[in-house]
């Protein structure tokens, strides 16, 4: 797959090294399903190799035979999984596309899987809901259009475009909802990243994800399409089985 037109599903275990979605240095992050991850690593895919590491034997996940990694929320920074990553930062005004397949085993609880520090995270809310919150913006939620329901294997993306409003929307194996009547919510600042499975305030770590995370990656810049977004949702869709939605 690429962005150029031609699919390359059958030939790749994962989004194309070679051309890494068409996205080059764009492409900041991708922990893969299937790419020889262990309790203690998940290496990189992108062209940074920045591999999430867990070195403290308690906090590491477990992996989940045939690829991907089982997170444990024990409400106890000593033992709930997590990993972390060399910060990298999405500018202010800037595109991005935030992609994840997992499997929540938790849909009543806070769920963090990428986060800096403070609020700037992307996670499940109670309700079911998928959220996007970067600084002291009003998060954004989705409304009933879909759920995320526990132990179901879903992909959900968070995407921005056009950089002079910032408009932001959610998406569920391809059908989109925004909370907003689809038009899009508002969010132009700058955020950071640097954990995988924790909202990371340092020594005060909350909101453990708890589940399976599969694949999870992070584009931005002007790579970061429609275009990419819908071939992103037809690879992991047809990946992993999951049904699309729209």
């Amino acid at each position: 797959m690429n962005l150029n037109g031609r699919h390359r599903i059958k030939t790749h275990g994962g989004l194309p090294q070679g051309s890494t979605v068409g996205s080059g240095s764009d492409l900041m992050i991708y922990y893969q399903y299937n790419t020889g991850e262990t309790v203690g690593g998940w290496p990189d895919q992108s062209p940074n190799d920045n591999d999430a590491i867990q070195e403290a034997d308690l906090n590491q996940p477990t992996a989940v035979s045939g690829g991907g990694l089982d997170f444990e929320d024990t409400n106890d920074a000593e033992s709930a999984s997590s990993m972390g990553f060399t910060k990298f930062t999405v500018q202010a005004d800037t595109d991005f596309i935030s992609f994840i397949v997992c499997k929540p085993e938790d849909s009543t609880n806070t769920l963090c899987y990428l986060s800096d520090s403070g609020s700037e995270v992307l996670q499940f809310t109670s309700a079911n809901a998928h959220q996007f919150k970067a600084g002291s913006s009003t998060p954004m939620t989705h409304s009933s259009v879909f759920t995320c329901d526990a132990d179901e294997k879903q992909l959900l993306i968070v995407h921005r475009t056009n950089t002079t409003t910032g408009t932001i929307k959610l998406y569920k194996n391809g059908l989109v909802c925004d909370g907003h009547n689809n038009s899009g919510s508002t969010n132009a600042g700058l955020f950071e990243l640097q954990n995988l499975g924790v909202k990371n305030n340092p020594s005060s770590e909350s909101n453990w994800f708890d589940g399976v995370i599969y694949d999870v990656g992070i584009i931005k810049g002007t790579t970061a399409t429609d275009k990419a977004r819908e071939m992103i949702t037809d690879y992991l869709c047809a990946k992993h089985g999951i049904a699309r939605l729209g």
